[in-house]
C-alpha cells in the first residue's frame, strides 16, 4: 500500500468514526422516543383521561422507537466492524 492509499484509508477511518458518533446520537433519540411511548402507555393504563387513546398512542410510539433503535444499532454494529477491518489493514502494512 503506497502513501496516498494509506492517507486516504486513514481519512476514511476518521470520517466513518465521526459518522458512527452521530449515528449513536440518533440511537439515543430513538430510545428516548420509545421511553416517551412507554410513559404514554403507563398514563393510559394508570387511568388518565382518554385512556384508550394514550394506550394506543403509547404502544405505537414505543414500537416505532424500538424498531428504529434496533435498526440503528445494527448499523452501528456493522459500521464498527467495518472500521475495525480498515484499521487492521492499516496496521498490517
Amino acid at each position: 500500500m503506497n502513501a496516498d492509499e494509506r492517507k486516504y484509508l486513514s481519512q476514511e477511518v476518521e470520517m466513518q468514526t465521526q459518522a458512527l458518533r452521530k449515528i449513536a446520537l440518533w440511537k439515543n433519540c430513538a430510545i428516548a422516543v420509545s421511553t416517551i411511548g412507554m410513559a404514554l402507555l403507563y398514563a393510559g393504563i394508570a387511568g388518565a383521561v382518554n385512556q384508550s387513546l394514550f394506550c394506543i398512542l403509547g404502544i405505537i410510539i414505543m414500537a416505532v422507537g424500538l424498531f428504529c433503535g434496533l435498526i440503528i444499532n445494527l448499523g452501528l454494529k456493522n459500521g464498527r466492524r467495518n472500521v475495525e477491518k480498515m484499521l487492521v489493514v492499516l496496521k498490517g502494512e
